[in-house]
């Protein structure tokens, strides 16, 4: 199956990295994975998407995950309690998203929260 990608030393936040292949759905003991090979700045290693990457993916690049060969995508790693310890959980999105305060949008989308500020 080959080697897989790690955080802080395969890519960092904010990186670029491409998809190399269509990905394939894999069983664990943990459910189904949606594992994909990855172009890295230390060559092509694997790495699961979780659910929320795919549905971003999907929502830029469409469902036909064979047509994301050579895509390049943004690595946003953010810290999160994962059965009771912080982990580094690692999202993807297109290139040009940005992060708001419960997740990531595309740029100009009208739907980002604003949060206002009532001091006066």
């Amino acid at each position: 199956m080959g080697e897989w990608a790690k955080v802080k030393q395969d890519f960092f936040n904010g990186d670029l990295i491409t998809i190399a292949d269509e990905g394939r759905v894999v069983s664990g003991e943990f459910g189904d994975r949606h594992v994909f090979k990855v172009e890295t700045k230390n060559g092509i290693k694997n790495l699961s998407f979780n659910q929320t990457t795919m549905n971003y993916l999907i929502d830029v690049f469409g469902e036909e995950t064979n047509e994301w060969q050579g895509v390049k995508v943004k690595v946003w790693i953010i810290k999160s309690n994962v059965g009771g310890k912080i982990r580094d959980i690692v999202y993807l999105t297109a290139p040009d998203w940005i992060e708001g305060d419960d997740g990531f949008y595309p740029p100009n989308d009208e739907s980002i929260p604003v949060v206002e500020n009532d001091i006066q």
